[in-house]
């Protein structure tokens, strides 16, 4: 996708999906884009529909899956379940990918698992053991009507109004060795799913809110500038999102992203009630995962430090 087809889709007429149903929204909406390496004209087609932050950070968090993973069924929703009760990090993912014939099994337990509810697809990651001291992990791909997967949302109760969330347990689930991603778990995807994450789904939130603040009346100069990012977050869906000049690039989208975020002030009175608060208003788009973007930043920094 070019900047110019780009914009073309940002200003064509568009209206809110107002349908409560999250998985008929990302169904009826996702689906029939080009495949692409960024996945980014799909989180357009999806996100001008958004009509509140639930469906446009969906969007979002859907299209960073799919920029991992780009050979996802073109209607399927999915979910990245890496986390267990000691977190993302590598040496505490204890699920095990164990060979068996000409396959493998899967036996473990995920926590937190976003969107696992909804979804028809799931990448899994697990352990095929330890070399140098270093846990080796995969990327598992695996259906959700798997026989020995369950899943349990009792426990998230309290996040009504986000993402849907459970914990897994993997139970001697048959994996077929092409289902099996064979790259580094950690350095292809664990890592880099966050940052990506986050660029995603604020650009997914600035997407509705474009489409929000042009039916509702919102200062041109707000439109602009939210066009402007949405571009500028385009431009970085064409990097590889690792690099250090690519950081470099995203800590510019997102200081100017939650600047503008402070600067809509006003704008929100032009909405009415229901609406408004379906954006959450009072929360900014960014924070979440704030302090590891500041390391990023200094880290690219020092790449580019003159000796």
């Amino acid at each position: 996708m070019t900047p110019a087809s780009l914009l073309d889709l940002l200003l064509q007429p568009a209206s809110p999906d107002h349908s409560g149903d999250l998985r008929a929204f990302l169904k009826q909406w996702g689906p029939g884009t080009p495949a692409s390496s960024s996945a980014f004209e799909r989180l357009v087609q999806v996100a001008l529909r958004a009509d509140g932050r639930l469906k446009a950070g969906s969007a979002g968090h859907q299209a960073a899956i799919r920029r991992l993973f780009p050979a996802t069924p073109d209607d399927a929703i999915t979910a990245f379940c890496v986390s267990e009760d000691q977190g993302p990090k590598p040496s505490g993912i204890l699920s095990t990918l164990t060979p068996k014939g000409d396959g493998f099994v899967l036996n473990g337990r995920k926590r937190w698992g976003s969107m696992s509810p909804l979804a028809d697809v799931l990448y899994i990651a697990a352990s095929i053991g330890q070399k140098d001291g270093r846990n080796q992990l995969r990327m598992v791909k695996v259906a959700t009507g798997s026989a020995g997967l369950s899943l349990d949302s009792s426990g998230y109760g309290a996040y009504e109004g986000h993402m849907p969330i459970a914990d897994l347990t993997l139970t001697d689930i048959a994996v077929e060795a092409s289902d099996v991603i064979e790259a580094d778990a950690y350095e292809a995807f664990i890592k880099p799913f966050r940052l990506v994450e986050d660029v995603y789904n604020t650009a997914g939130t600035q997407i509705g809110l474009l489409t929000l603040g042009r039916l509702h009346g919102w200062p041109q100069a707000l439109l602009e500038d939210l066009i402007g990012l949405i571009v500028q977050a385009h431009a970085i869906s064409q990097t590889p999102m690792a690099r250090p000049a690519d950081v470099l690039l995203m800590s510019a989208y997102f200081r100017a992203s939650s600047e503008l975020w402070d600067r809509l002030g006003a704008a929100w009175d032009l909405v009415p009630e229901a609406e408004r608060a379906a954006w959450s208003p009072q929360t900014g788009t960014l924070g979440v995962a704030a302090r590891a973007r500041e390391t990023r930043r200094q880290q690219a920094w020092a790449a580019f430090q003159v000796a």
